[in-house]
């Protein structure tokens, strides 16, 4: 047996663009990015403003950003991950 399986479900996460994009982008999760990037630029302004200082505003002001980057791509793996399980229990 294939060590990989994959769904040919037309409605499996892996095979739908659409079904990705409602839950990678659900209004919650584009709430947040849109108040992560909002973030991003107030606090540059203000860093930039201040002549590069207080130091810890630039760093700060990356981190809800990334936050929602890694926020992604751990629901993405886990809605393949259980992709590949359901295929593979549908397979046996």
């Amino acid at each position: 047996m294939a060590w990989f399986v994959m769904s040919m479900d037309p409605d499996s996460y892996t095979n739908s663009f659409g079904k990705r994009v409602r839950i990678l982008f659900s209004p919650v999760r584009f709430s947040l990015f849109i108040a992560a990037v909002l973030f991003s630029i107030a606090a540059n302004a203000v860093y930039i403003r201040n002549g590069g200082g207080p130091e810890w505003l630039g760093l700060a002001s990356v981190i809800p950003l990334w936050s929602c980057v890694i926020w992604q791509g751990v629901t993405d793996a886990k809605f393949r991950r259980q992709d590949r399980e359901d295929a593979r229990r549908a397979s046996r």
